[in-house]
């Protein structure tokens, strides 16, 4: 009841926007795979927990759209929401486009929150929906006005990664993303992947579960580099830090005005941009779209890095060791459950120097359990663990150097 008091609610609105439907992606502005909770509105919606997947929802109608991982969680978690589960890229199954040109009528109206899609995502849309006569149209958050208690957006503040583990100073990526812009005639690069303006400014952070970055974006011209925040989230350290780099800060919700006012000869932005974003730059300068050159910079590893990641490797591979030789007793007990043993794994790894917490959430599938895909355990749900059969663990750990 609760789920379908919610679509209502939805749909309510899409009928004060003259909308026939509204597509829900599971992103952020930042096209995370992970994001927080302010942003799980397709979660909130349907209640499928799952970290990948689109609702649709019509006047009438829900699909929801996800991949082979979470066929068995969403079919369960869907029941009675009146949400059908649609298992993409299987042979028969619709795409959003050809389903909503099925259940609407020529000239309808399809609305989408702009800041939580992509510009890439956007425009194959439109080209999808135009194809059925249906028409795409950007509007505000809708779940501004029906997710009446909404996560509000992380504070936490980020802390700067030190050199040591680094490599390269911040100063040094910046001079290094300035020569590109330099070398192609771009004005200004705006960089809103959080991982990518995490490197780029040796700073890290907690805003996102399983994720070391924090909610922003990075604009850098060949004179200036802007980095939009929320005020609340500066310390004094990290406001020295970013003067002493050349860094100047803004609002996190002033990006859309600024760009409207850009006035430079043209700005690159990646197809991951988010398409409020997008529009409000076209508005006022020439894109440049093709991908963030950072993420090429990122992926060559300096010695220093690398050294890191072996180190992390050999102390991770300790805390797994330990931890195996103790499941082989522990096991005996016949007290030990899926969930526990989750417990005590992160126990161990948070012993070595250095541990920052996991990278995911742990996936320990004992028997039957093993078969669910990005299964997690719950205190209700787990399994006992016994001297026979097969256990699945997928683990993962971060450490300041890896």
């Amino acid at each position: 009841m609760k789920i379908q008091e919610r679509i209502n609610s939805l749909r309510s609105y899409m009928k004060s926007k003259s909308l026939a439907a509204f597509i829900v992606p599971s992103t952020d502005p930042h096209s995370g795979e992970y994001v927080p909770p302010h942003w799980e509105a397709r979660k909130w919606v349907t209640g499928f927990t799952g970290s990948s997947g689109t609702a649709v929802i019509t006047l009438d109608k829900g699909g929801l759209w996800t991949d082979s991982r979470y066929f068995l969680q969403a079919d369960e978690q869907l029941k009675d929401s009146g949400v059908t589960l649609f298992k993409d890229r299987l042979p028969g199954t619709p795409s959003v486009a050809e389903w909503l040109g099925d259940v609407l009528r020529q000239g309808d109206n399809v609305g989408i929150d702009g800041t939580v899609n992509s510009t890439e995502d956007a425009e194959n849309l439109r080209l999808a929906l135009d194809a059925y006569g249906l028409n795409l149209l950007c509007t505000e958050d809708p779940f501004r006005q029906v997710w009446k208690d909404r996560p509000t957006l992380p504070l936490n503040p980020p802390f700067i990664f030190p050199l040591q583990y680094a490599g390269k100073n911040c100063a040094c990526k910046i001079a290094q993303i300035r020569e590109y812009l330099h070398a192609y005639h771009i004005e200004g690069l705006l960089l809103s992947a959080l991982d990518e303006i995490a490197w780029t400014l040796n700073l890290r952070g907690n805003d996102v579960h399983c994720n070391p970055v924090f909610i922003s974006y990075l604009l850098i011209t060949q004179k200036e580099s802007v980095l939009y925040i929320d005020f609340g989230k500066l310390t004094a350290e990290i406001k020295a830090y970013l003067t002493a780099n050349g860094v100047v800060y803004a609002p996190y919700g002033q990006i859309e005005k600024d760009l409207r006012r850009y006035g430079k000869r043209n700005l690159q932005l990646s197809g991951e941009t988010n398409y409020a974003l997008y529009r409000a730059a076209a508005t006022a300068t020439e894109i440049i779209k093709r991908p963030s050159p950072v993420r090429m910079l990122k992926a060559v590893k300096n010695e220093t890095e690398i050294k890191g990641f072996h180190e992390a490797m050999k102390r991770d591979g300790i805390a797994m060791v330990r931890f195996l030789i103790w499941l082989e007793e522990a096991i005996k007990s016949g007290t030990e459950t899926e969930a526990s043993i989750g417990e005590k794994l992160y126990k161990l790894r948070a012993e070595q120097t250095d541990f920052q917490g996991i990278s995911f959430d742990t996936i320990a599938g004992y028997q039957a359990h093993g078969a669910i895909v990005h299964y997690e355990a719950t205190p209700e749900s787990a399994y006992v663990l016994k001297q026979e059969g097969l256990l699945l663990l997928d683990s993962g750990a971060h450490y300041l150097d890896g």
